[in-house]
C-alpha cells in the first residue's frame, strides 16, 4: 500500500480494540514483533524498567526477526 505521507487506511485502529494486545491480535503478530510493538509503545514506562530496557528488549527481538526473514527479502 503507498502512502502520501498523509493518514492511511493501515493505521485506523479496528472497531472493538480496547488495548495493545487487540492490535497485536488484529495485525497477526508473532511473539517477537508483539514485543517489539509493545516495548515501543510503554517505552520506558513499565515499572521496574527503563527506556534502555526497553530498547535493548527492541533490538534484541528486532534481531532475531531479520534473522528468521529469507535472505532475499
Amino acid at each position: 500500500m503507498k502512502s502520501d505521507g498523509g493518514s492511511s487506511s493501515y493505521y485506523l485502529i479496528p472497531e472493538g480494540a480496547r488495548d495493545l494486545l487487540d492490535l497485536v491480535e488484529h495485525k497477526k503478530m508473532e511473539f517477537g514483533i508483539g514485543n517489539i510493538f509493545k516495548a515501543c509503545y510503554r517505552l520506558g514506562e513499565k515499572d521496574g524498567t527503563s527506556k534502555r530496557y526497553d530498547l535493548n528488549k527492541i533490538i534484541f527481538f528486532a534481531k532475531r526477526e531479520l534473522a528468521r526473514l529469507p535472505k532475499e527479502e
